[in-house]
């Protein structure tokens, strides 16, 4: 695990977001004239933290974020994938799968191919909520084991997960944005798959995270803590983790000038975890994410446009 190189290591990517950002700002759009496609492809998520809003009725988008920290890490990389569709103004239905495929540079029993698991969930927007956010969503996502997974992949159990995602953006910054996340993971046997694997013990994880966002524009820089209540099957105990990091969200525009497909968003952050009977974790985490409109699929194109998302 690195040690504490994260500063330096964030400052230099920083520094070549931001200069990127200045030679960019010349041909960068108007942010008047943003066009529908970029409101549905808007950043959702980043790394575990979920934002609100729905992508609006009936458009589809298709979420692609490869696990590339598994070529270092395990025997397997994980290959996820995700299909949002807005059913209504307020409502998201989707469906996705966790394939993983064999690590070349690693070896050993989970060295393989297989489906990981398979995920649905459903998301409604709330809107504006308890006078103090501006925007909520509430839902509730499904993992489902399929064949048999490594355990850090999915604990061959099924899990159900009603969750919350709150956002209040800051009157004097309205750059800045308060978050908050609270979800339910519930461990439960949906059927029956025989024994799990004699190392895993089944958990209910309550979690709440707040943070803050600054996104003046496509680079944006993020502060969080995560709190977790873990439940076990003979005991309990508590887990805490604080979060640093960075956000490009490549604008479309940008896209169609490098003739890369769709919205792509990279993300950077510095992670302390302290779980209580473990020691002390900390080190860099990075994500790839890749979404698209099914519009562009079928055209073949940026240039088309989409209805306006919530």
């Amino acid at each position: 695990m690195p040690r504490l190189r994260f500063p330096s290591i964030l400052g230099a990517v920083s520094a070549l977001m931001a200069l990127d950002g200045a030679v960019f700002a010349a041909t960068a759009p108007d942010p008047r004239t943003v066009s529908m496609r970029e409101q549905v492809l808007r950043m959702t998520e980043f790394f575990d933290t979920t934002l609100p809003g729905t992508v609006g009725k009936r458009n589809m988008t298709l979420h692609f974020t490869p696990k590339f920290s598994d070529f270092r890490h395990r025997e397997y990389v994980r290959y996820p994938f995700e299909v949002r569709y807005g059913i209504g103004e307020r409502w998201d239905l989707s469906g996705g799968i966790m394939p993983f495929g064999p690590n070349p540079f690693k070896s050993g029993q989970d060295n393989r191919w297989g489906p990981g698991e398979v995920k649905l969930g459903l998301r409604y927007d709330l809107g504006a909520l308890l006078n103090f956010f501006d925007a909520t969503t509430v839902g509730f996502e499904t993992r489902i084991p399929v064949g048999k997974p490594p355990t850090p992949l999915n604990d061959h159990y099924t899990h159900v997960k009603p969750f919350a995602s709150a956002a209040h953006t800051l009157g004097i910054w309205p750059d800045t944005t308060f978050y908050a996340n609270l979800s339910y993971d519930r461990s439960v046997e949906l059927s029956h798959r025989g024994e799990p694997p004699p190392d895993v013990m089944r958990r209910n994880t309550i979690e709440v995270v707040p943070g803050l966002l600054f996104k003046p524009g496509q680079f944006g820089y993020f502060a969080e803590y995560r709190f977790r209540h873990i439940a076990e099957e003979t005991d309990s105990h508590l887990a805490h983790e604080v979060r640093l990091g960075s956000i490009w969200d490549v604008p479309l525009a940008r896209s169609e000038k490098w003739r890369l497909p769709g919205k792509w968003q990279l993300e950077l952050a510095y992670k302390v975890s302290a779980e209580q009977g473990q020691d002390l974790v900390h080190g860099v985490a990075t994500r790839v994410s890749w979404r698209t409109t099914l519009r562009e699929i079928f055209s073949g194109t940026n240039g088309n446009t989409a209805k306006t998302s919530r």
